[in-house]
């Protein structure tokens, strides 16, 4: 009723600004009952209410896959695989649309070392579903040292199920991001699994329709060895497939950080184990450039991108130097700086 009473209020405002004689509040009735009786209340809340506000609509939720590909393409460097999550997210939301609808929520788990791109990728994610990103009411990220350690657990578990079942139930469309799992108390995954699993309803709560996406650094090392053994036997880096990585994630994970001896894992609920492979010399230069060009250096000078490079090291051992170890994380804030070194040096 409230949010009726509103749209009464918001059509009073759109006629008062389009008609010549001035329209009083007492017509807020008669717009209530216009908004319920002469148009469907969908419709006429999407053309007023939603106008001021984030709803869960086509406008606020467009679903823009075709955005997700481009940013995936153009702004993620040496990760072939990565970019099969614009095919998976365009399945889900395919299915979003059909008569028989999604069967389970999508579960997608995202590993690798740190700086290889994990949480960019689920911002491009949330940036191609959501017109607000991020930002949006219907996009919830929680980490897992600040949110999951291990004291008072059980009053945290119950949060988070309230948490998840008010946002679901706002917007079955939501993206929930659980990050640095690696950090999280063990068993916390387990009281989100009726939501993963193949239920119309957790509490009256419909979760098929909405996104769970996992990010952690376990099993960095594992699909570093496994490229190298693959490097060894001639495949290139364009042709390794999800198959070659999955086996060794799931192993690793399941003894490990918030994933130990989880359901989602035992269970089959995890829809993808998505490896972010560790980066290249020629990667990181890539990053460098992308850093570079975002803070208004469109040509970096070579003793720029020299200097920009000396944070990166080279693994995983001194012998096997082929792998960046912290890949671009490092550039966000070391990148501007070099930019105010040299600008200063030139300067002078």
């Amino acid at each position: 009723m409230v949010q009726k009473y509103l749209i009464g209020i918001y059509l009073i405002m759109f006629l008062s600004s389009t008609l010549s004689e001035p329209i009083t509040i007492s017509l807020v009735g008669s717009a209530i009952v216009l908004a319920s009786g002469l148009y469907k209340w969908d419709t006429l809340k999407d053309a007023t209410y939603c106008k001021f506000t984030e709803c869960c609509n086509d406008y606020h939720i467009p679903f823009d896959v075709q955005k997700l590909r481009d940013s995936l393409s153009q702004r993620m460097f040496g990760q072939p695989l990565v970019n099969e999550l614009f095919n998976i997210i365009s399945a889900h939301k395919e299915n979003i649309n059909e008569s028989n609808g999604n069967k389970k929520a999508l579960v997608i788990s995202l590993h690798g070392w740190s700086g290889v791109g994990k949480n960019f990728a689920s911002t491009m994610i949330a940036e191609a579903i959501y017109r607000k990103g991020m930002q949006s009411n219907y996009v919830k990220l929680f980490m897992g040292k600040k949110d999951f350690d291990c004291y008072e657990l059980e009053k945290k578990k119950q949060m988070l199920v309230n948490t998840l079942n008010t946002l679901v139930k706002k917007c079955p469309k939501s993206l929930i991001i659980f990050d640095e799992i690696h950090h999280m108390c063990p068993s916390v995954l387990d009281t989100i699994i009726p939501m993963l699993d193949h239920h119309s309803a957790v509490d009256e709560v419909d979760y098929r329709n909405t996104i769970f996406i996992f990010i952690s650094n376990i099993g960095g090392h594992e699909i570093a060895t496994k490229l190298l053994e693959l490097y060894e036997k001639g495949v290139t880096r364009s042709e390794v497939e999800f198959r070659d990585f999955e086996p060794i994630i799931r192993r690793t994970a399941y003894f490990q950080g918030g994933f130990e001896k989880a359901a989602a894992i035992a269970h089959h609920l995890i829809d993808h184990y998505v490896p972010f492979l560790p980066l290249e010399q020629h990667h990181v230069e890539m990053c460098a450039l992308a850093e570079f060009k975002a803070n208004g250096v469109e040509k970096p000078s070579k003793k720029m991108m020299a200097d920009a490079l000396t944070v990166i090291t080279y693994g995983p051992s001194e012998t096997q130097a082929i792998f960046a170890n912290n890949g671009c994380r490092r550039f966000t804030r070391h990148i501007p700086y070099v930019i105010k070194k040299h600008t200063r040096k030139t300067e002078l």
